[in-house]
């Protein structure tokens, strides 16, 4: 498991002068790291950027699903052909994308978000356009 806390403490620590800091994470991370994520944030430009496999959003219907638990070692069978294992699946991964949402927000961090399934790059350039046209129309049109 990353230690995403402690990389962003160090950035901090490392980083004197104003620049853009860009992180580059799936954001699958033991909680604890959204403080230093504001305290980053109030020096730098910082933007999120989240990469997600569609597996993480929706589990497929394909019986009995072995996984194995990465911190444990320990293997599970998944029922992935129950309606409501996949529902409460989906929904776990929905709330959990809208709170780490809200944390960007609340931290004042731009937030994207690239998909395994859809061309990364498209997705790139159409963000990056759009933070130049808010960044100049807050800065008076300099950019």
């Amino acid at each position: 498991m990353t230690d995403l806390d402690g990389a962003l403490h160090h950035v901090g620590a490392l980083a004197r002068r104003r620049g853009l800091v860009v992180i580059i994470s799936d954001f699958r991370v033991e909680a604890g790291w959204e403080p230093n994520l504001r305290v980053l944030a109030n020096r730098h430009d910082v933007l999120a950027v989240e990469v997600i496999d569609p597996i993480e959003l929706e589990l497929p219907n394909v019986g009995l699903l072995p996984v194995r638990d990465p911190a444990t070692g320990e293997m599970r069978e998944i029922p992935t052909h129950k309606r409501r294992v996949r529902d409460e699946y989906a929904a776990a991964a929905d709330a959990r994308r809208q709170a780490l949402s809200e944390t960007f927000r609340s931290a004042g961090v731009d937030h994207l978000v690239l998909r395994t399934d859809h061309e990364w790059l498209d997705d790139l350039v159409r963000f990056l356009a759009i933070r130049r046209r808010r960044l100049a129309a807050l800065s008076g049109g300099r950019t």
